[in-house]
C-alpha cells in the first residue's frame, strides 16, 4: 500500500509520469545476482577481440535482432546467442546486475546512437552502479562487500502485465535496489519507445 501510490510508470499513450491507477494482481520479482566489485569483469570484450585496445568496437556486416540493428561485436555478444563469441559471458555473468546495467546502456532507447568505443559504456555504467548499489567493509574479513539486493519487478493487473509497461520488451524494466541497512529503495525504470519527442 505505500508502495502503490509513490510508484510512477510512463503512459504507453501520452507518455507522462503517471501513477499505477490500477489493482495489482500478482507481482513477480526477480532476484538480481549483485555481486561485482570491479570493471575488470569486462575485461573478456578485450581478451576476445571484441573490442580493440584503443577502445574501438569492433565492426561487422550489419544485421537485425528485432528491433535492435547490429553492426558491431559488442550488440552481437549482448544479443545474438548463436554468435560464436556469445559464450564470452556465461549465463551466471549475465544475471548480474553490472552486465544488465552495461547491456541496457549499450543497447539504448529507440533513438539511440551507439558509440563507436567501449569507454562511454564503461564508465556510465561504473557511475550508476556506484550511485545504485551500497556497500560496506566487512568488520572481520576487511573486505568490500555488496549490501544492496537488486530485484527486476514486474506487476500484473486482471487484464495482464501493468508494470513497467503493458507491453513486453527487453529494453522496458524496472529494478529495485533494497538497502536494507538505511532501509532505503531506488528504482531504475526505463520504457522502451515512450516519450515525448519535441
Amino acid at each position: 500500500p505505500n508502495v502503490i501510490p509513490n510508484l510512477k510508470l510512463l503512459s504507453d499513450s501520452s507518455g507522462q509520469w503517471i501513477t499505477l491507477g490500477t489493482e495489482v494482481k500478482k507481482i513477480e520479482a526477480i532476484n538480481v545476482p549483485c555481486t561485482q566489485l570491479s570493471m575488470s569483469f569486462f575485461n573478456p570484450l578485450y581478451d576476445e577481440d571484441i573490442v580493440r585496445e584503443n577502445g574501438h568496437i569492433v565492426k561487422c556486416l550489419d544485421s537485425f535482432c528485432d528491433p535492435f540493428l547490429i553492426s558491431d561485436e559488442l550488440r552481437k555478444v549482448l544479443l545474438v546467442e548463436d554468435s560464436e563469441k556469445y559464450e564470452v559471458f556465461s549465463q551466471p555473468d549475465r544475471e548480474e546486475f553490472l552486465f544488465c546495467l552495461f547491456k541496457h546502456l549499450c543497447l539504448g532507447g529507440a533513438l539511440c546512437q551507439y558509440e563507436d568505443v567501449l569507454n562511454p559504456y564503461l564508465e556510465t555504467a561504473k557511475l550508476v552502479y556506484k550511485d545504485l548499489v551500497s556497500v560496506r567493509k566487512n568488520p572481520q574479513t576487511k573486505k568490500i562487500q555488496i549490501t544492496s539486493s537488486v530485484f527486476k519487478v514486474t506487476a500484473y493487473d486482471s487484464v495482464g502485465m501493468c508494470y513497467p509497461s503493458t507491453k513486453s520488451h527487453e529494453q522496458t524494466f524496472s529494478y529495485f535496489i533494497v538497502d536494507p541497512i538505511i532501509r532505503h529503495v531506488h528504482v531504475l525504470y526505463h520504457c522502451y519507445g515512450v516519450g515525448e519527442m519535441s
